[in-house]
């Protein structure tokens, strides 16, 4: 019985001191020119013992040591040195490993170093350090010039939105008063509403709230968006055209006869009506400035007037954005076959 545990105690041993052994890796003697440097490539398993050392065959100092595990996560340098003694890292992943020696005065120095690998267990002893080669292909992407998009928003211009006192005809400042909007460029249609005290603005309120309950989320949401917008748009607004209440007549003119409407003089209009309230779409003209003119027949009572104008517009702009290609590069890449 004792025989037997002697003899598993020589074979225990006996593979502590096997796996400790160093295996040689690389060894050589290199002439390493002014501002240049030299590399070598090896792979080496999880659990190694590296073990690196490096000497000057001149007495001459590199300016950097480094090892790396590849491509670029250092393990170990040193700077202005002539000797690097016998130095161990213990490996922590199976990979390739670079070692860098760099000269950077301007004449060559000679240099030798070693390297070798204690393996963790049998299982590593036959591990391959030699580094292969393969050429990959790979898609680079860049910028070449640029294109320019145009593209086309709706936009809503909320031109008028007043509530406005016109006095009676027995009021010495007159029973007469207009106001004036000018429509934005790439106007295709615009909208207005008039009516007379709070039953008139009371019917915009009520549209406006109908519109919101049966508009979608996305369309409540833009800005401007309301009973005007969507007549402009040629869609539902949900206003309605009262029949009793005080009434105001109303023309729609260019600024010239708008102008003349305002001393009194003969002048010609677009539309003209006598109203509790009224609202329409418009789709010509589309360009200048226009006035709205107010005139109350009460002799003796003023009227609030509701007023608002609305404006729907295209707006082109130009989107500058970069031309992507891409070209196939073809490059080498290290790989161990282990």
């Amino acid at each position: 019985m004792q025989k037997y545990i002697l003899v598993l105690v020589i074979l225990m041993l006996g593979g502590k001191v096997f796996a400790l052994n160093p295996v040689d890796v690389y060894e050589a003697t290199v002439k390493i020119e002014k501002d240049t440097a030299h590399e070598y490539m090896c792979g080496l398993a999880e659990g190694d013992q590296l073990i690196f050392s490096c000497e000057s065959e001149r007495g001459g100092k590199l300016e950097k040591i480094e090892v790396l595990e590849y491509p670029s996560s250092l393990k170990f340098s040193d700077y202005l040195t002539s000797e690097v003694k016998p130095k161990t890292i213990t490996i922590t992943s199976t990979g390739i490993y670079l070692f860098r020696f760099t000269n950077a005065e301007k004449k060559p120095k000679v240099f030798r170093y070693k390297i070798q690998r204690i393996p963790a267990g049998e299982q590593t002893v036959r591990f391959n350090p030699t580094v292969y080669w393969k050429t990959a292909t790979d898609t680079v992407w860049y910028n070449d010039g640029q294109q320019s998009t145009t593209v086309t928003d709706t936009v809503i211009h909320n031109l008028t939105d007043r509530l406005v006192k016109v006095h009676s005809k027995m009021n010495s400042g007159g029973n007469r008063t207009s106001f004036s909007f000018t429509l934005p460029q790439g106007t295709i249609a615009y909208s207005y509403y008039v009516g007379v005290n709070q039953s008139g603005s009371k019917a915009f309120a009520d549209a406006t709230g109908s519109l919101l309950r049966s508009t979608s989320p996305f369309i409540s949401k833009i800005p401007g968006y309301g009973p005007l917008a969507a007549l402009a748009m040629n869609g539902t607004s949900f206003l309605t055209t009262l029949v009793s209440g005080e009434s105001v007549k109303y023309w729609i003119a260019d600024a010239l006869n708008g102008n003349l409407f305002n001393v009194e003089k003969p002048f010609k209009y677009i539309k003209y009506a006598e109203v509790v309230n009224d609202f329409s779409r418009m789709t010509a003209p589309l360009k200048g400035t226009y006035f709205i003119c107010l005139q109350n027949e009460n002799k003796l009572q003023s009227i609030d007037v509701t007023l608002k104008v609305t404006a729907v517009a295209l707006r082109q702009k130009k989107i500058i954005r970069p031309i992507r290609k891409f070209r196939l590069e073809s490059k080498s890449e290290p790989y161990l076959k282990n």
